[in-house]
């Protein structure tokens, strides 16, 4: 039998929840405008009478016509401060800046601290925390994950604390949602040692096609949180991808033809979509180099995915190989970006000299 607190305190989670969607309900109508050419109508003819032309003065005419003299090329702003005299610190900072930005290929960045990673920054944890409206108490949320496949266990935690940062018990009650319209379960959640983090944890089924249930769909997902001491309401979300490719565990590297450090990693697809991937550099100590990233459409099958490395990237480091691939990141390309968890090859390289990669800037060298 429930309780009077138990049903009133459900009942406030459907009102938080009805509420929680109507304020967050956003109308966006684009406005696309459409470009218009306009053609302007051709000149009348004169009514004056015909003059017979000069042959000397036509021909002239005619030639200055085919050939107008050429104007020289307007200068950009970068180009204009290459010279001046007298540069200022900030023209000088801006000179470098420019440089520095054609140094490598767009499609490199390097990583000057492990706290700098692109890869991994992309994959931190989002924890939400926001104060009740008193100001005297504040709820945290957070997923173990940000990224899930299907057969994976999510991890939630929930923390309501005042402002001294002690932690108040409490009881949460959690809502599952998809997709911001369906509901898909609610469940509670317990603090088994006692320590103020509350937690709940689920398994998302993996896709099986000879059992008749149907697998949670790809997507986003909120958990509606509500607790019972201040009621205080707050969700947060993680994304349940289907890549549809991994990799297959085969690695190889060599150096291009333009002086860069090739990697190539085999993928195993299973659909045809286009897919993006992402990849860190490091050397065989650790130290981040860089980051690279490559895009294309790939078939079913199995396929080498180019992971490309700017040879003068490597020399600024200053590190010579092996080199670690640290982290690759791979994802298809959809909306939300159906990312696959970080994964970490742990695959060296064979040794390189710095001397064997290339030793001018990408702006200069060209394109690969």
């Amino acid at each position: 039998m429930l309780n009077k607190k138990t049903i009133l305190f459900s009942g406030l989670v459907a009102i938080a929840v009805a509420l929680f969607f109507q304020i967050n309900v956003v109308s966006e109508s684009p406005n696309d405008e459409a470009e218009v050419q306009v053609k302007l109508p051709e000149e009348r003819a004169s009514s004056q009478p015909k003059q017979v032309p000069n042959k000397q003065l036509l021909a002239s005419t005619n030639t200055a016509t085919k050939n107008p003299p050429k104007k020289p090329p307007a200068l950009s702003y970068v180009d204009n401060l290459k010279g001046m005299k007298d540069k200022n610190s900030f023209h000088k900072a801006l000179l470098k800046d420019n440089k520095q930005q054609n140094k490598y290929p767009p499609y490199n960045q390097s990583i000057p601290t492990l706290e700098q990673d692109p890869i991994e920054r992309r994959y931190e944890l989002d924890i939400r925390t926001v104060e009740s409206e008193s100001g005297e108490a504040s709820l945290t949320l957070w997923t173990d994950k940000k990224y899930y496949l299907h057969g994976d266990d999510v991890l939630i935690s929930a923390i309501l604390q005042d402002t001294r940062g002690v932690r108040i018990p409490t009881r949460f009650l959690g809502q599952l949602i998809y997709n911001e319209t369906e509901n898909l379960q609610q469940f509670e959640f317990s603090d088994l040692d006692q320590d103020g983090v509350y937690e709940y944890r689920f398994k998302l089924d993996p896709v099986d096609n000879s059992v008749e249930k149907s697998a949670l769909m790809s997507g986003i997902y909120k958990i509606l949180i509500i607790n019972d001491v201040n009621e205080m309401v707050d969700g947060v979300t993680f994304i349940l991808s289907q890549p549809e490719l991994q990799l297959t565990g085969n690695y190889k590297d060599s150096i291009s033809s333009n002086g860069n450090l090739l990697i190539e990693a085999e993928v195993e697809v299973t659909a045809k979509h286009r897919f993006y991937f992402q990849a860190a550099l490091y050397s065989s100590t650790n130290d981040p180099i860089g980051s690279t990233q490559f895009s294309g459409e790939l078939t079913p099958g199995r396929h080498w995915v180019p992971l490309d490395f700017d040879g003068m990237m490597i020399r600024d480091a200053g590190e010579p190989g092996p080199y670690l691939l640290k982290s690759i990141s791979l994802a298809k390309v959809v909306l939300p970006m159906q990312r696959a968890p970080l994964i970490y090859p742990e695959f060296y390289t064979q040794g390189y000299n710095l001397d064997q990669f290339r030793n001018t800037n990408y702006a200069l060298a060209g394109p690969n």
